[in-house]
C-alpha cells in the first residue's frame, strides 16, 4: 500500500467534509502532503493517534472548531417528504433511496451520519438520531475490542467503495453530458400530424396545455405550503420559549403564510 491508501485506511470513511475536503481519500492526500493530522471530528482522537504513529509525528490537539460528529444515522420524516431528491444528490456515499416526486427513506446500515443530507432539504423533513445499539458504529472510539475493530473496519471498507462508485458514476455522467454537448445538433425529423382535423387537433393542444398548466400549479402549491410551514417550524424551534413580542409576531407572520398557502393547494385540490 502506498502512504496516502495507509492513511485512507485510518480515516473513519465518512465522507462528511469536516475536514475541509470532498472525502477521506482527498484528507489522505493532503495529510501525505504535509497537511496537519488534526482536522478528523469523525475520526476523534483514536484516528488522531494511529496516524501520529503512522507518521512518526507527535499527538497534538484535535481541531474542535470543525464541530463534533457523533455515531449518528440520519432520518427522514417520510409524510413530510416532497420527493425533491436534493437529500439523493448529496448523500457522497449512496444511503438514500427514492426518485424525483416519490418518498425518499435512508440505508440506516450504510449512512455514515455525515449529515450531509440535513441542509439541502428544502422542507426539513431530515433529522440525526442517534445510532441504535444494534447497528455498528463507524466512527472512532466505539469498537472495544478486536472482533468489533474487525468489523468495523468491513463497514469503513464497504463505505469507501461506495464513496468511490459514486465518484466514478457522477464523473461518467459528467463526461456523457460533455460529449452530448459537443455533439453536433442534428435537426429531428418532424412527426406526420396524428390528428388530420386541424379543429380537433387545436382543441387536442389546449386540453393538454391546461391539464399541464394545473400539474405545474398544483406542484408548486404543494411545495410552497410544504416549505412555508416547515419554515414556521424551524423558526419556532430557534426562538426562546416563551417568544419575545418581536419572536412572536414574526411566527404570527409566517403561520398566516403558511396558512394561506395550505388554503390556496386545498383550493386547486377542490377540499372544502
Amino acid at each position: 500500500m502506498s502512504l496516502i491508501q495507509r492513511i485512507d485506511a485510518l480515516l473513519p470513511q465518512t465522507q462528511c467534509g469536516k475536514c475541509g475536503h470532498g472525502g477521506c481519500l482527498p484528507y489522505a492526500q493532503g495529510i501525505a502532503a504535509g497537511e496537519a493530522i488534526n482536522k478528523c471530528p469523525p475520526g476523534g482522537t483514536e484516528t488522531l493517534s494511529a496516524l501520529a504513529q503512522l507518521l512518526k509525528l507527535p499527538v497534538i490537539a484535535l481541531d474542535t472548531s470543525r464541530g463534533s460528529a457523533p455515531a449518528q444515522v440520519a432520518h427522514i420524516r417520510e409524510a413530510e417528504c416532497i420527493g425533491c431528491t436534493k437529500c439523493i444528490q448529496a448523500c457522497p456515499v449512496d444511503a438514500i433511496l427514492g426518485a424525483a416526486k416519490l418518498m425518499h427513506t435512508v440505508i440506516t446500515d450504510e449512512c455514515t451520519g455525515c449529515d450531509l443530507c440535513v441542509a439541502p432539504c428544502p422542507v426539513d423533513c431530515i433529522e440525526l438520531r442517534p445510532l441504535p445499539d444494534a447497528t455498528l458504529a463507524i466512527v472512532g472510539g466505539l469498537a472495544h475490542n478486536e472482533a468489533e475493530r474487525q468489523a468495523r473496519t468491513l463497514k469503513r471498507d464497504r463505505a469507501r467503495r461506495r464513496f468511490e462508485n459514486r465518484t466514478a458514476r457522477l464523473a461518467r455522467q459528467a463526461a456523457r453530458r460533455e460529449t452530448q454537448r459537443a455533439a453536433p445538433m442534428v435537426a429531428p425529423t418532424p412527426a406526420p400530424a396524428a390528428i388530420s382535423d386541424p379543429v380537433q387537433a387545436a382543441l387536442a393542444r389546449i386540453k393538454a396545455q391546461k391539464a399541464a398548466n394545473v400539474d405545474a400549479q398544483l406542484k408548486q402549491a404543494k411545495i410552497a405550503a410544504a416549505m412555508s410551514r416547515a419554515q414556521w417550524s424551524k423558526t419556532l424551534r430557534a426562538y426562546t420559549t416563551p417568544p419575545t413580542q418581536e419572536q412572536f409576531e414574526r411566527l404570527q407572520t409566517l403561520d398566516d403564510e403558511a396558512r394561506q398557502a395550505e388554503a390556496h393547494l386545498a383550493g386547486l385540490l377542490g377540499q372544502p
